[in-house]
């Protein structure tokens, strides 16, 4: 023998609710809230965005005076990355030195967030 339990087919709470169109006067309030609010957009070509303070620029790869790549391939700029816009690929050399074979930055993902500076 199973019982089941059988919620109240009528609720008054809930008529109530839907009938006052509570849902409704939420969302018309939040809306109100931010429609006198100040306004965050910004007109890009006359306004500039804010920078990072870390930001100096576009990325590029430094290279000592000799023409060799300063980047020894640790990927700890991959590692950092949240827009995930580099990628590396390094072997080792025959003198037991690791460098990189590839270096790319996605500057179209690039959030120019400076963490991998």
């Amino acid at each position: 023998m199973t019982t089941t339990t059988h919620s109240a087919p009528f609720s008054l709470r809930d008529f109530l609710s839907s009938f006052l169109l509570i849902e409704l006067l939420k969302g018309m309030a939040l809306t109100g809230k931010y429609m006198f609010s100040r306004s965050i957009t910004i007109q890009f070509p006359e306004e500039k965005t804010p920078l990072s303070p870390r930001f100096r620029g576009l990325h590029a790869l430094r290279r000592y005076d000799n023409g060799e790549e300063r980047c020894i391939a640790c990927k700890l700029c991959e590692a950092v990355c949240p827009a995930m816009a580099i990628t590396i690929e390094s072997e080792q050399r025959a003198d037991g030195s690791r460098r990189t074979t590839r270096y790319d930055i996605d500057l179209t993902k690039c959030i120019f967030c400076g963490f991998c500076e």
